[in-house]
């Protein structure tokens, strides 16, 4: 006996392909169809949004995402069906074989907002070695939406700094019981503000020092907690920086100061301490002159000698009120502040900020 066209057809088709044959010959009301690898009767005229309401074929949503790809507002970006894996509008007709399936929406950042801020003053640099500023813009890129920061950068419009007609006394490694008082007692008879740069330690052994200090006007600054000099300063493990700098702080904030400005031990510095200073809020500042007033033996004289011979407009002065005796450097600071000021220059406090 012949074998027939549908049975010639039927033997050499895929099982699939043969339900579908089957399907469509058996039952002329109903297409079959693929949804999620399962082969499935819908009637004839059935559409794509259709069969997926009837077999729960949901395409997940995106969400809206800030720039930190934290979720703004979920469900923002509704998936799509898919026919035969490509979308396809819900109200597409079935045929037999089509695969219905579904793609998850995508997640999308919100956009971004680019300011340009001038930058009133000038950036004074960080670090900073000498009191000068260079005019420009902070040029920023937040989150349209949610306002994050992604981006700050200084952009100068010009190209060598103003600097300042003032030199900037500052001190370090104080508050002494002993020493502070005098250089305090010395400034504020002879009209000067003043920087200190002071030791967590210390801060919480002589609180009431901290006060005078901000009692007479000084600005005061971050010098770590425990002063570590060896190895570096700059050499130290990351995480160690990292807590010498946020310890120092936390003793200023105790007394309700909040430092922003950092002078790290002996001035080691690197890309690590000013990113890690950074991050605590507070910038690194330096010095241009260094008397070596702490040198055994140094007479107020040739302390005296050194900074007078050295400052120039914008000079940043490093001394010391603590650290041990200061006799000299407190003998020669009123030669100091009165040889400045025969010179035609200010004594300037350096802003915080």
């Amino acid at each position: 006996m012949k074998p027939s066209q549908r049975q010639i057809r039927l033997a050499g088709a895929t099982p699939v392909a043969i339900a579908l044959m089957l399907a469509g010959c058996g039952n002329s009301k109903s297409v079959s169809v693929i949804v999620a690898g399962r082969n499935e009767n819908v009637r004839v005229g059935t559409t794509l949004g259709q069969a997926a309401a009837r077999f729960e074929v949901r395409p997940a949503a995106g969400n809206l995402l800030d720039v930190k790809r934290n979720v703004i507002r979920r469900d923002a970006f509704p998936g799509s069906l898919l026919l035969n894996g490509r979308r396809a509008p819900a109200a597409t007709r079935l045929k037999n074989g089509d695969r219905v399936g579904a793609r998850r929406g995508h997640d999308r950042m919100e956009a971004l907002r680019r300011e340009r801020l001038p930058v009133r003053g000038g950036d004074p640099g960080n670090p900073q070695f000498l009191l000068a500023r260079t005019p420009g813009v902070e040029m920023i890129v937040r989150g349209a939406i949610s306002h994050e920061l992604v981006s700050a950068r200084f952009q100068p419009t010009l190209r060598r700094p103003i600097v300042e007609r003032a030199v900037a006394l500052t001190f370090d490694d104080g508050p002494s019981p002993i020493e502070t008082p005098r250089v305090l007692a010395i400034l504020r008879r002879l009209h000067v503000r003043a920087t200190f740069f002071v030791v967590g330690y210390l801060v919480e052994h002589y609180p009431q020092l901290i006060a005078l200090e901000q009692r007479d006007g000084m600005t005061i600054g971050n010098h770590t907690y425990n002063h570590p000099e060896v190895p570096p300063f700059a050499q130290l493990p990351p995480q160690l920086i990292r807590d010498e700098i946020a310890l120092g702080a936390q003793s200023l904030i105790r007394v309700g100061i909040r430092p922003r400005l950092l002078r790290p031990p002996a001035g080691s510095y690197s890309p690590a301490v000013i990113r890690v200073a950074n991050a605590l809020g507070e910038r690194v500042l330096l010095w241009s002159v260094d008397p070596a007033d702490w040198s055994p033996g140094i007479t107020a004289r040739q302390i005296a000698a050194r900074v007078l011979n050295a400052v120039r407009p914008g000079s940043i002065v490093i001394l010391h009120d603590g650290g041990g005796d200061r006799t000299a450097t407190i003998h020669a600071l009123p030669r100091i502040i009165k040889g400045i000021r025969h010179k035609g220059l200010r004594l300037a406090g350096i802003p915080a900020d």
